[in-house]
């Protein structure tokens, strides 16, 4: 039987974390078991054993989502064999769990329906000339900025949008403003994206940033098996994306459990924005959290897992 590990609360050790009380009790609904672990103790106190505290040991290894805040492919890595000592298997091996989350890594799949994309990875040289140089391809045209995993999107005009690659003062201005938001730390190192003018749905009502037409697509072992408007804000319209190519692209995904977010461009049609792995993949608060544990119960009943 697939069992579920959710983040306890920091306030509550033996409670589910506040933002994923919704999914325990669908989980519940569904009779999937479910553990917590300590992500403050996993994260921050590099303590194992204190973070699996309350998860049973069984005689046999049996299936498991984790569904739970992001973390490092390391530590993923330390959380996945560790739980292999208490007979729990995570759906996404390590190396399935980086394939998805580290946007390099799956670029070379994705790269004919996804924003054009360089990047420099941590250690190597982060100097304006050096970025400047990995920016040449983009012309004047504008980009975005991330990490290998996130972007500072919510401070858009001043961490995330370049208008011009080739304008020196402004790449060095989000850059530096990037890097003071992310305390001086990048994941993976420094991604520089094309810029796509998506169909607009709306401004967020807090950052000001443009909400696009987007959607997020949940693969289980390379079938769909839901799609969410992505954005809780914006209005979207009635329709439904077609996915047939989106379903072809998935079946070359190196992973068990993933998601893939896909955006309407103006003039190229729609696009992937980015894949990102299931177990750290939120729901959005529009998705019927039920229907999406009942997904997971059918495919479990069916799949005899």
């Amino acid at each position: 039987m697939l069992e579920i590990i959710f983040c306890a609360s920091p306030l509550n050790s033996k409670s589910v974390d506040g933002d994923y009380a919704r999914e325990a009790q669908a989980a519940v609904a569904f009779s999937l078991p479910y553990s917590i672990i300590s992500y403050e103790a996993l994260v921050d106190d590099n303590d194992l054993s204190g973070a699996l505290k309350r998860i049973p040991k069984t005689e046999y290894l049996h299936p498991a989502i984790y569904r739970g805040w992001m973390m490092t492919p390391e530590k993923y890595a330390a959380l996945y064999h560790a739980f292999e000592n208490y007979g729990v298997k995570l759906i996404n091996t390590p190396a399935q769990y980086q394939h998805c989350h580290h946007l390099p890594e799956n670029y070379p799949i994705i790269q004919e329906l996804t924003p054009k994309t360089v990047w420099i990875k941590n250690g190597d040289d982060f100097s304006i000339k050096a970025i400047m140089k990995q920016l040449e391809p983009f012309g004047t045209r504008p980009v975005i900025l991330k990490d290998y995993v996130k972007s500072q999107k919510h401070y858009w005009h001043e961490a995330c949008f370049i208008p011009s690659a080739a304008n020196k003062i402004a790449v060095s201005k989000v850059v530096q403003r990037f890097f003071e938001l992310q305390g001086g730390k990048t994941e993976g190192g420094l991604v520089f994206r094309e810029y796509v003018a998506f169909e607009p749905i709306g401004i967020h009502p807090e950052s000001q940033m443009p909400l696009s037409l987007e959607y997020r697509i949940f693969f289980l072992n390379q079938k769909m098996i839901a799609i969410y408007p992505y954005w809780d804000e914006g209005k979207y319209p009635s329709l439904v994306p077609p996915l047939k190519t989106f379903q072809e692209i998935a079946q070359k995904v190196k992973s068990h459990f993933f998601t893939m977010d896909i955006a309407k461009s103006q003039d190229k049609g729609w696009l992937i924005v980015e894949l990102g792995d299931g177990q750290v993949a939120g729901l959005p608060d529009n998705a019927d959290v039920k229907a999406f544990y009942k997904l997971l119960w059918t495919y479990i009943m069916v799949n005899g897992e």
